[in-house]
């Protein structure tokens, strides 16, 4: 069992002996609410147009809203019946066939990286 699956089996073990049943849609909101409550953390910083790290003052204010948001996102899953390593690597393999490392070679390439965010929005549209 690797780091990340022990961390996921301690939040799901916490919550069922607090009895933390909420509901997959309560779960969801919870997710998207607390990563609002990691970028209000910005809100506002002007230099976040030139971001080197995170300012040490909120440092630990950061990481508790990084915490929430994970915290969240594995109850969801494990609500859900979402088996989180296999959707997250199944999204890498993904990717890694929609954005070729050879397209970028270590540097962002906006041409390359619009026009397959287009081709993707324009096949969704047709289902």
């Amino acid at each position: 069992m690797g780091k990340l699956d022990t961390l996921i089996q301690e939040i799901i073990r916490f919550n069922k002996a607090r009895g933390w049943t909420p509901t997959q849609v309560d779960l969801a909101k919870s997710v998207v609410i607390e990563a609002a409550e990691l970028l209000e953390k910005y809100q506002w910083d002007e230099s976040d147009r030139n971001i080197k790290g995170i300012e040490p003052k909120n440092y630990e204010e950061v990481g508790e809203e990084v915490a929430d948001v994970f915290w969240y996102l594995v109850t969801f899953c494990e609500a859900t019946s979402i088996n989180l390593e296999k959707v997250v690597k199944d999204k890498i393999d993904k990717n890694e066939k929609k954005y070729p490392e050879e397209m970028f070679k270590g540097k962002h390439n906006d041409k390359f990286y619009k026009s397959q965010k287009r081709k993707y929005r324009a096949k969704r549209k047709k289902i």
